[in-house]
C-alpha cells in the first residue's frame, strides 16, 4: 500500500475546509416562513409607496430587497434630496428595522 503524497493530503484538507466554510454562507438566504412573509410584505409596501411618489422616477427605477426587516435600495434618483427622502419614506413602513441606501444620484448639481 502506498502512502498519499503530502500535497495531495493538503489539497484534500483544503477542499474539505472550503466546503465546510462555504456551507455556512448558504444559510444566509434562508428564513422561516414568518420572516419571509414579513419581508415580502415590506417589499410590496415599499414598492407601493414609490409608485405613489413619482418624484423617485418611473415605477421600478428603484429596486427593493428586504432581508430580515432590512430594506436594501438600489437604483438611480435625480437628486441627493430624493435619495435621502426615499430612505426616510421607507423607514415609515411598518416592521422596517433599517434601510441600506445604495441609491446613486444622477444630477449632483442639485
Amino acid at each position: 500500500m502506498t502512502k498519499p503524497k503530502p500535497t495531495r493530503l493538503y489539497a484534500l484538507t483544503l477542499t474539505w475546509l472550503l466546503a465546510a466554510a462555504l456551507s455556512g454562507c448558504v444559510g444566509f438566504g434562508k428564513c422561516d416562513p414568518e420572516s419571509c412573509t414579513g419581508d415580502k410584505k415590506i417589499t410590496s409596501d415599499v414598492y407601493a409607496l414609490f409608485k405613489e411618489h413619482r418624484e423617485f422616477g418611473a415605477p421600478g427605477a428603484i429596486r427593493v430587497q428586504t432581508i430580515n426587516g432590512v430594506v436594501y435600495l438600489n437604483g438611480v434618483v435625480e437628486t441627493d434630496f430624493a435619495r435621502r427622502s426615499a430612505e426616510s419614506l421607507v423607514m415609515q413602513v411598518a416592521d422596517v428595522k433599517d434601510v441600506v441606501n445604495s441609491l446613486d444620484v444622477r444630477n449632483t448639481s442639485r
